[in-house]
């Protein structure tokens, strides 16, 4: 490489670093919200403003895929409940509608203390019941899915203690 060389890639970054910065970028990277000092070229501009909206879609495209997975839980649910022969008001939500099937499960436990088929039957829910909480909840809801683990322990330790007791 000669001295030429070195002398015009020094003179090519020095105009690129001196490019500033025009109406329209500035314009859209306000518009993205992206915060740039005054200094900023228009290759590094350009630059923020593609990565911005790469994370916007990249995070638009989890939030879809998260709707799609909450609208399949809660169909799951809404099974559930049915099993249970729970009426579904509208506009019960996802949450409100776990609690009504635990709730009539322990119902049901309660009252069937005596009959194993049934207790058989109301341990497999109260499984599904599990499953839908801990999907529900996620990675980051180690207590919710804690909290669902247990109470399906609880119920199916019930099941047992009657079984046994037959």
């Amino acid at each position: 490489m000669g001295i030429s060389s070195v002398n015009y890639n020094l003179m090519n970054s020095y105009g690129a670093y001196n490019q500033k910065l025009t109406q329209e970028t500035k314009e859209k990277l306000i518009e993205l919200n992206i915060s740039f000092s005054p200094n900023i070229t228009e290759n590094e501009g350009k630059r923020l403003i593609a990565a911005q909206e790469a994370k916007n879609a990249k995070e638009e495209n989890s939030l879809s895929s998260n709707n799609g997975q909450k609208n399949d839980l809660f169909k799951e649910a809404k099974n559930l409940a049915q099993k249970l022969g729970i009426e579904i008001k509208e506009g019960t939500n996802f949450n409100t509608l776990l609690i009504l099937i635990e709730g009539k499960l322990e119902q049901l436990l309660k009252s069937n203390q005596n009959n194993i088929n049934a207790l058989k039957e109301l341990k497999n829910l109260s499984m599904e019941l599990a499953n839908l909480q801990a999907k529900s909840s996620g990675s980051s809801g180690y207590d919710n899915t804690n909290q669902a683990l247990m109470t399906s322990l609880e119920m199916m330790a019930e099941y047992n203690k009657n079984y046994l007791n037959k």
